[in-house]
């Protein structure tokens, strides 16, 4: 009898792979001015959206339930925000966020592939709308970093980049927002209380200040050539927090 959930599980992992030998052959091709850039990555991200799905297919469940596939969703998140600012002329935005983004699907790798079922913490729609939304909003400000890298190399084109550090900066802050709001109403149905003071929980809400004064900077003039700086320096806070929506040891239990 076929092991239905394992067969898409293996389909899920070859897809996988085939992602990771594609966004390789990318790097190559993503410093080019030639306008495959586009369709081709739309057509490897949808590949990879198809690899997650089918995962999620195999466990009956949303596939955020491990490091694995927490790596995977943030790297896809990343990638469609580039695709959304794919026009950008520099190479330098291009390839920093596609950098990040393609570094969390290294990294996936060397997780363990298998089938990982959710606790039952997990089985709320507030884990589900929780950390997708929080995934895009980091997302958001990695593009706000690329930005602030590129503009370092390119000031002839400052409103441009500007424009992008703003717009992760605010559609990021709203975001992250809303899934706080998600966390809390989850932390209450799991654990019985909308806030606790756990270091996952306290390290959101600095994240949330530090990215709420960013976006306040625009309010003091003489402060505003400090955003690209910020929004660089946001960046070394963000992957602790990807990495704190996993659930331990202990709360698996």
């Amino acid at each position: 009898m076929t092991n239905t959930p394992q067969v898409l599980n293996q389909i899920s992992v070859n897809l996988y792979w085939f992602c990771f030998l594609a966004y390789t052959i990318y790097w190559g091709l993503g410093f080019t001015r030639l306008k495959l850039r586009f369709p081709i990555l739309v057509g490897i991200v949808i590949v990879h959206i198809a690899a997650i799905a089918l995962r999620g297919f195999s466990i009956e469940y949303f596939p955020l339930t491990n490091k694995f596939e927490s790596f995977n969703g943030f790297a896809v998140a990343a990638f469609i925000i580039l695709l959304i600012n794919i026009r950008t002329e520099s190479h330098i935005y291009r390839m920093c966020l596609f950098g990040v983004g393609y570094g969390f699907f290294v990294a996936a790798a060397y997780f363990p592939k298998g089938l990982s079922y959710a606790p039952p913490l997990m089985l709320t729609i507030w884990y589900i709308l929780h950390v997708p939304l929080s995934f895009f909003c980091y997302a958001l400000w990695v593009s706000a970093m690329a930005a602030a890298v590129a503009q370092y190399f390119n000031r002839d084109d400052k409103k441009t980049y500007d424009r992008i550090i703003d717009s992760g900066f605010q559609y990021g802050l709203v975001v992250f927002s809303v899934s706080m709001i998600f966390g809390g109403l989850w932390g209450y149905v799991a654990w019985g209380a909308y806030f606790l003071w756990d270091a996952k929980v306290v390290w959101s809400v600095i994240i949330w200040f530090f990215y709420a004064t960013c976006l306040h900077l625009d309010y003091w003039q003489e402060a505003k050539r400090f955003k690209p700086p910020m929004a660089i320096v946001g960046f070394f806070y963000t992957p602790d927090d990807i990495r704190g929506h996993q659930l331990s040891d202990r709360e698996f239990s």
